[in-house]
């Protein structure tokens, strides 16, 4: 009953690679020269103060290097107009595009065609069609299909694999004589070498596990420390799946927020609501909070002791608390409901409803669960009763309280508090032409359901002992659900 959600970290990648292929320039940097290092040919001069050069051409800006095949120098507006490839470098980053423009005044460098960008690690890679960046405003576009893959290795490789190869731009430009030891769209200034990473898995089919996210526009703005996806967004590593409209990355808040229809699908789990809330701790999820018509799905596969399950959350809005990876507790808010069963009996649902909802889960089972009523109507539960894969009955309850012990994923225990009452549906004899086992030979007409009037508590145990640990209801959190601050489930008063 248990969704797996694994790999839903990394999500500040998008912020990394924008961040980390165009740093933002230091103070003295940007007093910095534009020095012409080289070029093979001048070409001529042009009426408008203007250079025309080619062959291994070569600027420097501080620790910014640029290089093309043919350039246009506005020597008196400190302006380098890229027509024939353009490569850009700063500590270990680097750009390539097929042409572009440098605009040392304004700070400003775009690139259209094929663009292509490397952190300085060697993990994180951009790709699209354009970018504009303005490195006073601390400010990133790329458009045109963009694409960020970050690449993480084998933990389990002694050794790391080739790095990942560098996409050459439109027309060769061949390497400086000199090393090369920047960047042109920001990466964090980093004194160590480049890493030797994984391949690609374009490179190396399964060699390394990879992140890649997608959309319309990506954008970065540093002063903010946000960045943003937005159209299309499609957000895949390994065996999950995110697709929104928008994604906001929030570094300082550490959180991703999915606007617009988000889904998350992790092999036969999915999760979906109006609104999505992240709260990481640097490449790892803490909290998941769903606003907004939230559901969650569950498919648990069978294994040598259990059967295939099946469960389903709804609510106005949905938390859920990891450790270590795993999912540790699950909260629904208004309007609560939930539903499991036996894939192989999809007839008999087990159902629970209520104003509030909590479900705690050890390993990969639920192990407890609570249910509040509320001003909606009191909390309801309906479990059906199997022995040895016989049905032997079907019992309703409800009351202000009900709380649930599980063993195995089936009910151990119910307990059922204030105002509390329960009809039992057990066994009877079989009908003529009813089949054993179905609905109708328990729950149809005509069946004697044992009825308890109600009262302050009602206890159910289904051949368990009396003294089965039952857990104390949880209470809920305030209006409108918001994420506790510490990402984990409430406490028991």
């Amino acid at each position: 009953m248990k969704p797996r959600f694994k790999r839903l970290g990394a999500f500040c990648v998008l912020a990394t690679a924008l961040a980390a292929a165009l740093p933002t320039a230091p103070e003295p940097e940007r007093n910095a020269p534009l020095i012409m290092e080289n070029a093979d040919r001048f070409e001529g001069y042009r009426s408008r103060g203007e250079y025309v050069l080619s062959g291994k051409v070569r600027f420097r800006h501080g620790e910014l290097r640029l290089e093309t095949e043919r350039a246009v120098w506005q020597k008196d507006r400190n302006i380098v107009l890229c027509e024939s490839g353009m490569r850009l470098t700063r500590n270990g980053a680097l750009l390539t595009a097929e042409r572009g423009t440098y605009d040392k005044n304004l700070g400003q460098a775009t690139a259209q065609g094929k663009v292509f960008m490397r952190d300085s690690s060697g993990e994180v890679t951009a790709t699209g069609q354009g970018i504009v960046y303005m490195r006073f405003r601390h400010l990133a576009t790329l458009t045109g299909d963009p694409e960020v893959r970050r690449f993480y290795p084998k933990k389990d490789s002694a050794k790391a694999a080739a790095a990942v190869p560098e996409k050459p731009a439109a027309v060769p430009v061949k390497a400086s004589a000199s090393p090369v030891t920047a960047a042109a769209v920001p990466v964090k200034p980093s004194a160590m070498p480049i890493k030797p990473v994984a391949k690609s898995a374009s490179a190396d089919s399964g060699a390394a596990d990879t992140l890649s996210i997608k959309g319309d526009v990506m954008t970065y703005n540093d002063s903010a420390r946000m960045a943003v996806a937005d159209g299309h967004v499609r957000i895949d590593r390994d065996k999950m799946h995110i697709t929104c409209r928008k994604a906001e990355y929030h570094e300082a808040a550490d959180s991703l927020f999915l606007i617009g229809d988000p889904q998350v699908i992790v092999d036969d789990n999915q999760v979906k609501g109006d609104i999505m809330r992240l709260g990481m701790h640097g490449e790892e999820i803490k909290s998941l909070l769903v606003k907004g018509k939230a559901q969650a799905h569950s498919l648990e596969p069978a294994t040598d002791s259990s059967v295939a399950r099946q469960s389903d959350v709804k609510g106005d809005s949905l938390f859920l608390a990891f450790k270590e990876k795993a999912i540790d507790s699950v909260q629904v808010f208004k309007n609560a409901n939930g539903a499991y069963f036996d894939v192989d009996k999809p007839d008999y649902v087990n159902k629970m409803s209520g104003d509030y909802m909590v479900l705690r889960f050890a390993g990969k089972q639920v192990a407890s669960a609570n249910v509040l009523g509320g001003a909606a109507g009191a909390a309801k539960s309906t479990y059906y009763h199997f022995e040895r894969k016989s049905l032997k009955g079907k019992n309703d309850a409800e009351g202000d309280t009900i709380d649930f012990a599980f063993k195995n994923g089936r009910v151990d225990e119910v307990l059922v508090k204030g105002t509390a009452k329960g009809t039992y549906f057990g066994e009877k004899q079989k009908a003529q032409g009813a089949v054993a086992g179905s609905p109708d030979s328990t729950a149809a007409p005509g069946a004697r359901p044992t009825g308890v009037p109600a009262r302050d508590s009602l206890r159910t145990v289904p051949r368990l002992p009396a003294n089965a640990p039952v857990h104390a209801p949880i209470n809920p959190a305030p209006s409108g659900g918001e994420m506790p601050g510490n990402g984990a489930p409430r406490k028991a008063e």
